[in-house]
């Protein structure tokens, strides 16, 4: 026995010996974190440390393993209550788009329309754009006036000599003046087609100023072009405003050729530090529909595809929204001459066109508000897993308002995405002004179905509809689960039962996301290889309460190993 002890500190010295041997083997990473990692890998959910190296993730581990990834240049950061998660993923907004810039009049989020009228005051010095120096602008809240028309009388006295055209924060109508409609010709006898509508006075029979969907096409489509600078600064940042978000891949809903421009310049310059799917769309994010012109831009779509820059995607309406009457509807809209709103496709139409895109390899992304027009996207791919059989594909539907019971099932059985915006799933105004209104109180309070489909086996996504409302992830993420105003913390829940749990909305925002842009093997969870996409939260969200997670804040943002937004330490 005495013999055996005297020999241990021998041992012990080769061991310690072979030890430093083997950590000054070691590759050495660019950046190790030691702290509270979640992972979303089912596999290994929690980790004590992360390593970074090269932009790619080297090790998830122990503490102790993870030290020894340390050497001479790695950066250390050791957290304490904060948290380290994967990089968000946006499946729905509108943001590489680009942001409003100083140059155009920006009313978003706007709470009342004196505060739309003072802005608008403001917007009068604007140079404006072309040799009419139209004001173009964006962001006014529908839901300030009564079925969500404004009238043009306001924007006649503030700018009765020049052209104006704004979006809505839905963008799904434009708000014009007499000027506009004078140049372009818009009367009470211009047709919109079946996808628009051109809102009329019920007095008069004059256009009042508003325009539905596809209508605004009508002048949307002669606005003088922005230039190429413009165009490049509105996407800078909008970049910055995802990063400083936490957002590291997005999926860009309606992208044409023109859109596609400034996005690949910056690709080329190094400049597009985010994973974007684009779904093409020849009329871009417009709502409305396409013919089969679509097809041409569909077979263009290589010349664009770069490193960050997925192609393989096809934005197609269903429908327009419930909040302007032209939402898709099984049963008719409440005390209205609406009906059951317009039908932007045959369901003839969508099966053909869902069956050849299917066929060519992409994704079907549908904007689907209306339960109607839910079923109809539904039906359309059931129909192209007729005619093609099951697809690797990663279809989904989006916005998805209102579901009935018996198609629930239905985004599981067909593998389609749900892709939810959760910010929208409490009583907003929109829904006290606008939906109780045009839908009743009963459908409205069952609006967004989240834990619905998400029991039956479907596949949740996460997104925001930039610029629609807030690209904040960890607001939606709380409403997700509290179906509560996150602003206030109060206020009764739309259909508390639709709510579900922390985890469950932390991968609707990351690997869901990541499979649904069919990168689930390259990022969306923080594992060996994967790329080193993540963010750095100053609070560990498990520890709050649910009310609380939308206080929460990113502290950094790290993109391919790069720090690309971080809050400066006090």
């Amino acid at each position: 026995m005495e013999r055996s002890l005297a020999v241990l500190p021998f041992f012990a010295a080769i061991c310690l010996s072979l030890q430093t041997l083997a950590n000054e083997s070691h590759q050495t990473a660019d950046r190790v974190i030691l702290g509270s990692i979640y992972t979303v890998n089912e596999g290994q959910p929690w980790a004590e440390g992360i390593a970074l190296k090269d932009g790619v993730i080297v090790y998830v581990g122990n503490e102790s393993d993870s030290r020894r990834w340390i050497g001479e240049g790695t950066e250390v950061t050791t957290l304490k209550q904060q948290m380290v998660i994967p990089g968000f993923h946006d499946s729905h907004a509108h943001l590489l788009i680009g942001v409003a810039t100083d140059t155009e009049c920006d009313l978003i989020r706007l709470e009342s329309i004196a505060e739309v009228e003072a802005k608008l005051t403001q917007c009068q010095g604007l140079s404006g754009f072309g040799d009419v120096q139209w004001i173009i602008g964006s962001g006014w809240a529908p839901y300030l006036w009564p079925k969500a028309e404004p009238n043009k009388a306001l924007l006649d006295r503030l700018f009765p000599d020049r052209p104006v055209y704004l979006s809505s924060s839905f963008g799904h109508s434009a708000w014009v003046n007499s000027k506009a409609m004078e140049l372009l010709g818009i009367t009470a006898e211009t047709d919109p087609g079946a996808d628009g509508v051109v809102v009329l006075d019920p007095k008069t029979g004059e256009p009042t100023g508003t325009l539905h969907d596809a209508a605004m096409l009508l002048v949307k489509n002669f606005l003088p072009e922005m230039t190429e600078e413009h165009r490049l600064d509105s996407v800078r940042a909008a970049l910055a405003m995802a990063h400083e978000l936490g957002v590291t891949a997005v999926i860009e809903p309606g992208v044409d050729a023109d859109i596609l421009a400034p996005l690949v310049t910056l690709a080329d310059r190094g400049e597009l530090k985010i994973r974007a799917l684009t779904s093409l769309s020849t009329i871009n994010w417009q709502p409305g529909v396409f013919d089969d012109a679509i097809f041409e831009l569909l077979e263009q779509r290589d010349q664009w595809r770069r490193p960050n820059i997925g192609v393989d995607s096809v934005k197609i309406y269903m429908d327009g929204v419930i909040e302007s009457y032209t939402g898709a509807l099984l049963e008719p809209y409440e005390g209205s001459n609406h009906e059951r709103g317009p039908r932007f496709y045959s369901q003839a139409q969508v099966n053909r066109y869902f069956s050849r895109f299917d066929a060519m390899g992409l994704q079907i992304h549908v904007h689907a508000i209306g339960d109607a027009g839910v079923r109809i996207a539904l039906n359309g791919y059931e129909a192209a897993q007729a005619a093609n059989g099951p697809s690797n594909n990663r279809h989904h539907v989006t916005h998805l308002q209102l579901i009935s019971e018996e198609d629930v099932p239905r985004f599981a059985q067909y593998n389609v995405g749900a892709t939810f915006q959760p910010l929208w799933a409490y009583y907003d105004p929109a829904a006290i002004e606008l939906d109780i209104p045009a839908i009743g109180a009963e459908r409205t309070h069952s609006m967004y179905p989240i834990g619905s489909v998400h029991r039956s086996g479907g596949r949740i996504n996460g997104a925001s509809d930039y610029f629609v409302t807030d690209m904040n992830p960890l607001l939606a993420i709380e409403v997700g689960i509290t179906r509560q105003d996150p602003y206030t913390n109060s206020g009764t829940p739309l259909n508390a039962s639709e709510g579900v749990d922390l985890a469950t909305m932390i991968k609707a925002y990351t690997i869901n996301g990541a499979y649904t842009m069919g990168l689930e093997q390259q990022q969306g969870s923080l594992e060996v290889g994967k790329r080193a996409d993540l963010v750095i939260l100053d609070n560990n969200l498990f520890e709050l309460q649910p009310y609380e997670i939308s206080d929460a804040a990113v502290v950094e943002t790290i993109f391919a190993g790069e720090t690309v937004f971080k809050i400066d330490a006090p």
